[in-house]
């Protein structure tokens, strides 16, 4: 018995060992949404956002992300009020990513995760740039559409002016060990 309660230790010893537990560093990360109209292209910055994983030999696991709809800016306060209103902010104040787990193949970071934007959550397929040197580092784009969360794409100036369907949320997150 003795014996076994070794083995056992070691083992979840050996595997809490490979975990190390990884927040984003804010000041070394960026997140935008990007899209068109029918007036002109659009970039908003996200300004808050939040991530943890955990690195593992050749994954990543435990993948959560969040960022905060009423931090989105775009410089315009018109344009950010009809995102709030479009993303429905009050009763959905965030947007959330979960993985349990994305495989590390080279320098890419591969796998599926759930998407939550306003309510209404899809699986999305992951295909990022991945780097572990003294930092990790996870770079990307993916691009959706508005309408497969339920959002109708915003409109100004009594509907005259219309934001495009797809939307391209480009970032570049350093996260570190905790």
């Amino acid at each position: 018995m003795k014996k076994a309660f070794t083995i056992l230790s070691l083992f979840l010893l050996g595997t809490t060992a490979w975990s190390q537990p990884l927040t984003l560093d804010k000041n070394k990360s960026n997140l935008e949404i990007a899209g068109t109209s029918s007036l002109h292209d659009w970039v908003s910055k996200v300004e808050e956002f939040q991530a943890n994983a955990d690195l593992n030999e050749g994954k990543i696991t435990k993948v959560s992300f969040e960022a905060v709809v009423k931090s989105i800016k775009s410089g315009k306060s018109g344009m950010d009020g009809n995102t709030y209103k479009a993303l429905n902010e009050k009763e959905y104040p965030k947007i959330i990513f979960k993985a349990d787990q994305l495989d590390i193949k080279g320098n890419q970071l591969v796998g599926k995760g759930q998407l939550t934007i306003a309510g209404k959550t899809n699986e999305i397929p992951i295909d990022l740039t991945f780097s572990n040197a003294s930092e990790v580092s996870v770079k990307g784009s993916i691009k959706l559409k508005m309408t497969d969360y339920g959002v109708t794409p915003p409109t100004a100036v009594f509907g005259t002016i219309k934001t495009g369907d797809e939307v391209t949320i480009q970032f570049n997150f350093t996260l570190k060990n905790t």
